[in-house]
């Protein structure tokens, strides 16, 4: 599988995830000039996509989604309760939208899909699970908390894109005011870079490879708060960052590195 994030912030998320001739998004929360020129840096248009998993339907992840359906005609993936939003939100988007059982697994082309539960403030919030020839990668962010849902569809996997949204410390000092402060450090909100490392120390534990922190926060986080949180996380349960698990960021605005597995 070849695995790139277009972007990755609270501003917009895609990612690119393909295997043989198969290629699909998950998430389309960014401008579908954005995701025709990331798909051009891949050899791909829009043209060339199975479809797209949405997590869940805030705008960061479905912003671009209605010149897609009306440009492309693509196909959207969905949870019942996550393709109900996406229907209300996005005027045209109802014939494009194919709804699923959370934890159904699904075989498009090559590449298996299954998803599982999130813990987020929507109605039908998901991570993905998605595996061919042999590996597996999941993707969950967007998480107030690390439920056993979580952990039991992310572990074992061979790259795993979690969130490390933001420093606890920073978001409390932080400019946000109070009713988002909550929002974000509820169970049901955005998971912090300590429990990030939490989770990342089970899934290295797990044989992980890869990891990739996304989902950054641009006001309550930086890219190499959210390494040295994760690595100390790493290191206290005796695993090394760049030796037993490789430790990445995911940019806000730009393509990240290119996985290959």
């Amino acid at each position: 599988m070849i695995i790139c994030t277009l972007a990755s912030s609270s501003s917009g998320n895609c990612t690119i995830v393909s295997h043989g001739n198969t290629h699909i998004l998950i998430d389309a929360g960014i401008s579908l000039r954005r995701i025709r020129d990331g798909l051009r840096n891949k050899g791909l248009s829009p043209n060339d996509l199975a479809g797209i998993f949405v997590t869940h339907e805030h705008s960061d992840h479905i912003s671009g989604i209605e010149m897609l359906v009306k440009y492309h005609k693509t196909t959207i993936f969905a949870s019942f309760g996550t393709g109900s939003g996406i229907c209300g939100a996005i005027p045209g988007a109802e014939p494009f939208v194919n709804t699923f059982e959370t934890g159904v697994e699904l075989e498009l082309g090559d590449i298996s899909v299954c998803s599982f539960r999130t813990p987020h403030d929507t109605a039908g919030s998901v991570g993905y699970r998605l595996q061919s020839g042999g590996k597996t990668v999941v993707y969950a962010t967007d998480l107030g908390c690390v439920t056993d849902d979580v952990t039991n569809a992310t572990l074992g996997a061979d790259l795993a894109i979690i969130e490390a949204n933001h420093d606890r410390d920073m978001l409390i000092n932080g400019p946000y005011p109070g009713f988002l402060k909550q929002r974000v450090l509820s169970e049901f909100g955005h998971l912090s870079n300590s429990d990030s490392g939490k989770l990342a120390a089970g899934l290295a534990s797990s044989g992980t490879r890869y990891i990739q922190l996304s989902h950054l926060s641009r006001t309550n986080n930086t890219p190499e708060l959210a390494l040295k949180t994760v690595e100390c996380a790493l290191r206290k349960n005796g695993i090394g960052a760049g030796r037993d698990v490789e430790l990445d960021v995911a940019p806000p605005y730009t393509m990240s590195k290119t996985y290959i597995l």
